[in-house]
């Protein structure tokens, strides 16, 4: 999974008008239910989901609450948000992962974890969730990792999980991601956890943060691409990696390792852009910009880091007073590293520990997530 862009939402409560009936077959459509698994362990009777009501985090949930053999539990910040969802018949606990007591009260009756929350202090935020799944013995823990632990501009040597490395990049998400695969790693190296480590690609699909962010521009009459949109993307659909998340709780195998959660074929960011852009009528501009130039002014005013709390007070108290950061000529670094990504990603490993497949397809996803945003209403200008 690679950062997504802040501006724009997921509108998970969207994905209401495809839940699916928990008596409809595997076979009837992507949407239908989880693909059935070989159950390798006994399925946790209870799990803890951070970042429950995320993108991810939300489908996987309906997903759950469809295929009805999966207790959960959704862990969430606020009371509000906690009574919102148990007046929607759902279980909730409430936590900040950065005060470790309440993080043990949240997991309390909880023998499996899925962490899919991450924020400015998220190594932190890992490390309390990991001491407190350690001491209350939890027997599965699912990390939601990234590729982008890999950096934002890998070699060949990251395509495959047995010769990629983990390292620090300069770039506040991947190696805010690194740092927590790493504190999860560690508890597995001492024996401490029965983790699984999943690293999704572009996860995409049902309001996912990288087509919106297309539409939004499409909406506004023009659609910029990098390079003429060469640069490889790795898409996975969101169903997919609720299905590898899902597998993960169950395998054997799959006990210790990291692996890539991906697509059996990546498309170029080009064709991504233009496929989503052309649902929006009508049709914007389609702009190829320079990356070497975009990457040359990054280079030469480099993006303020985000940074903690104290930070985003600074921002906002220097706003009130009338300060308006200066409007950059390119759009976000993020986005034109992400744009011009260099490799594709195996999913070799994920298939022979997890016993798990992608089975929707870019033109299937793009057809579903069409009618999604259709529903949803994001298509008209």
């Amino acid at each position: 999974m690679i950062a997504p862009d802040p501006t724009v939402g997921g509108g998970a409560d969207c994905h209401r008008r495809f839940a699916i009936s928990a008596d409809e077959t595997a076979t009837s459509c992507p949407h239908s239910r989880f693909h059935k698994m070989p159950l390798l362990d006994a399925r946790p009777s209870r799990c803890l989901i951070t970042g429950a009501t995320g993108f991810i985090g939300s489908r996987l949930r309906e997903r759950f609450e469809a295929q009805g053999q999966q207790g959960h539990v959704a862990l969430v910040r606020s009371a509000a948000a906690a009574a919102q969802l148990l007046a929607q018949g759902r279980q909730a606990a409430v936590a900040d992962l950065l005060q470790p007591a309440a993080v043990a009260q949240g997991l309390q009756g909880c023998d499996a974890v899925i962490h899919l929350a991450h924020g400015d202090r998220g190594p932190q935020a890992t490390r309390n969730l990991v001491q407190a799944a350690v001491a209350q013995g939890v027997r599965r823990f699912v990390h939601i990792s990234t590729m982008s632990v890999h950096g934002p501009a890998p070699g060949i040597e990251a395509a495959r999980e047995e010769t990629a490395r983990i390292g620090r990049y300069g770039n506040e998400y991947s190696d805010s991601k690194a740092e927590q695969e790493e504190i999860v790693q560690a508890a597995i190296d001492r024996g401490d956890l029965r983790a699984v480590i999943l690293r999704p690609t572009v996860v995409y699909g049902l309001g996912g943060h990288f087509e919106l962010q297309v539409i939004q521009q499409a909406r506004a009459g023009e659609v910029t691409v990098f390079d003429d949109g060469a640069g490889v993307c790795n898409v996975v659909y969101v169903d997919d990696v609720c299905d590898a998340i899902d597998a993960a709780l169950v395998s054997q195998d799959a006990l210790g390792q990291a692996m890539f959660i991906n697509a059996d074929r990546a498309v170029s960011w080009g064709e991504f852009i233009r496929r989503f852009a052309a649902m929006v009528e009508p049709p914007p501009r389609l702009k190829s910009l320079s990356s070497a130039e975009a990457k040359r002014y990054w280079v030469e005013h480099p993006p303020e880091p985000v940074g903690g709390l104290p930070k985003r007070l600074l921002r906002k108290l220097k706003r009130l007073g009338g300060w308006r950061p200066p409007v950059a000529p390119w759009p976000p670094e993020g986005r034109v590293l992400r744009e011009t990504f260099p490799i594709t990603f195996s999913n070799d490993k994920a298939k022979r520990l997890l016993g798990w497949a992608p089975r929707v397809d870019f033109e299937q996803g793009v057809m579903l997530t069409h009618e999604w945003l259709r529903a949803a209403g994001h298509l008209s200008r």
